[in-house]
């Protein structure tokens, strides 16, 4: 099973998107599994339990993903969490965001994947995302491109709400948990919860 459709297998209220897998997720079937950063933002925000067994050792991260989102055995959030990148190609590894090149079949697939998968909200991970997945809502590329500012905290937050996926869905952009240099970053992720 693809690494893009895995982990929507369980409930999905709560989609995070990412751009694309890296080489180290498509080899070992998971999502951020080599560092902590994105577990501790969803522990921190409340999403998640933990990411540690006890106060000395760290889980696997290869292991996270299918506790919180196909099994939901780690997972906070009743209604469950799901994962996905727009590009749904494994070939397509590349570690700097902006060497990918977002195709329309790409797009096309993501809603397909988002339609089956019926969240409640889609959590847009970084700028980046945003704009790719706003090629499909003009919309909310409107509201987007109002909200931009020199201050890039501002432009993480409730986005709206969008109709694409033939129902109204909320969405949020919130900073890429690695690369990032907000502060705080759990905070943002905290607000999906809170609205």
């Amino acid at each position: 099973m693809s690494i893009h459709t895995k982990f929507l297998r369980g409930k999905n209220g709560i989609v995070f998107i990412g751009l694309n897998a890296t080489g180290e997720a498509v080899q070992c079937g998971s999502v951020f599994c080599t560092r902590v950063h994105f577990w501790k933002i969803l522990k921190d925000a409340g999403f998640i339990n933990e990411y540690t067994k006890d106060n000395s050792q760290t889980f696997p991260f290869e292991h996270m993903a299918p506790d919180v989102f196909i099994s939901g055995e780690k997972s906070n959030y009743p209604d469950g969490l799901g994962f996905t990148d727009i590009v749904d190609d494994n070939a397509i590894i590349e570690r700097n965001s902006k060497n990918v090149r977002v195709l329309s079949t790409h797009l096309d697939s993501l809603k397909k994947r988002l339609i089956e998968a019926k969240p409640d909200k889609i959590v847009l991970l970084g700028k980046r995302v945003a704009e790719e997945f706003l090629k499909m809502d003009n919309t909310l590329k409107v509201a987007w491109a109002n909200r931009r500012t020199k201050d890039n905290e501002e432009v993480y937050r409730y986005l709206g709400n969008t109709d694409i996926l033939g129902r109204e869905v909320k969405v949020y952009v919130v900073p890429f948990p690695e690369t990032s240099p907000i502060a705080e970053k759990h905070k943002y992720y905290k607000s999906v919860l809170e609205l």
